[in-house]
């Protein structure tokens, strides 16, 4: 019987068998050689879900959204949060787990969406919650990281380090307005398909640039050059047309990396913290988003299955876990390791559930 699996799936998959994992065909070298594919793929995905935050479609969904949004989020860092601590886990780690656990990642939806044909009411607010819980995760890890310092070096420190936080914050906002003025720009000059390709992937491998070196979130930068661009051009095509060129290439090796990342026997020696943390945020993002739904006007099969779409998890996470470890000495690489463990489950099985999710509600438009 013919597996009918997400083709995102397939490539964590082949990476995790080509990796240290097992094969060890593609070394932790390797992967670490080819980190401007993820900040490439991350930085293409991260100016999609810009784009899908068009201002007249958020006026459309503007009574689905908050419900949804707010009843996940919530959810999501109280389960994640409290059955951390639960475990054995101090305070301050389990406090920085929950807020992680917001944050999704679009490598393991947007592909999905587009192989299935996604369309209709769970695409087009999936698509946006995916940018929202992005943008939420990022600005109060921020936050949140730097309360945890500040109270770490004493309590006088800590307004200054959220002000240092939200300091990046507007930096990040101010050069995503900057680029995304940038494309539009070019975007009216009606530059040649291919030149305007260069420019695009310049521009993205710009913020990341820009990013890294200020210690600015990248993803952060490219979600709102994204939504400069979409609603100053009207939801214009030329954008998506010219990332739908690149995108599947570059997506193909970065889910193959991130499989190859995966460790495995990192993940079998957390598995219990690991499991609470999978646990939790299965379902705050399953079961958060479904409660206050119910004020919503979406169908009770969108209702249902929403939650499913926004299981996937990896990149952007792995990094902001990686950065917690080393701004909190207690963790010592717990929280990696408990994210790491996390991703084994929804890096794999996330596309999958995305792909239920569709199904059950109808939106699949290609024959799978």
């Amino acid at each position: 019987m013919k597996a009918r699996l997400p083709s995102v799936t397939g490539f964590v998959v082949v990476g995790l068998i080509l990796g240290p994992s097992f094969t060890n065909f593609i070394n932790s070298e390797i992967v670490d050689s080819l980190s401007f594919v993820n900040d490439l793929a991350m930085g293409i995905l991260a100016i999609s879900l810009g784009a899908e935050l068009h201002w007249p479609t958020l006026k459309r969904y503007s009574k689905d959204l908050p419900p949804l949004v707010m009843g996940e989020i919530v959810l999501t860092v109280l389960m994640v949060a409290s059955l951390s601590h639960l475990f054995g886990l101090s305070l301050p780690i389990s406090i920085v787990l929950g807020v992680l656990a917001i944050t999704v990642s679009p490598s393991g939806i947007v592909p999905v969406i587009q192989e299935y044909g996604g369309k209709g009411p769970l695409t087009q607010n999936l698509l946006a919650m995916v940018a929202i819980d992005n943008l939420i995760g990022i600005m109060l890890f921020g936050i949140v990281l730097a309360l945890l310092e500040g109270f770490a070096q004493g309590a006088t420190n800590g307004s200054g380090l959220v002000l240092i936080v939200l300091t990046e914050l507007l930096a990040a906002t101010a050069l995503g307005v900057l680029s995304g003025y940038a494309i539009v720009h070019y975007i009216k000059k009606k530059v040649g398909n291919s030149q305007f390709l260069v420019i695009l992937l310049g521009i993205i491998l710009l913020n990341v640039g820009i990013a890294n070196q200020f210690h600015l979130s990248a993803m952060l930068v490219n979600i709102i050059t994204g939504i400069v661009v979409t609603n100053l051009r009207n939801r214009s095509m030329t954008l998506s047309a010219t990332i739908e060129r690149v995108q599947l290439p570059i997506i193909v090796v970065y889910m193959t990396l991130a499989g190859a990342r995966i460790n495995l026997a990192l993940a079998a020696t957390l598995a219990l913290s690991g499991g609470a943390y999978i646990f939790g945020r299965l379902t705050g993002k399953v079961l958060g988003s479904y409660l206050l739904s119910g004020c919503s006007d979406l169908s009770k099969a969108v209702r249902r299955n929403i939650g499913l779409g926004l299981t996937p998890q990896a990149g952007i996470t792995v990094g902001l876990s990686i950065l917690a470890d080393q701004k909190i000495p207690e963790a010592k690489g717990i929280i990696t390791g408990i994210v790491l463990t996390g991703v084994v489950f929804f890096q794999v099985l996330g596309p999958i559930m995305v792909a239920k999710a569709l199904k059950n509600t109808g939106e699949v438009t290609i024959d799978k």
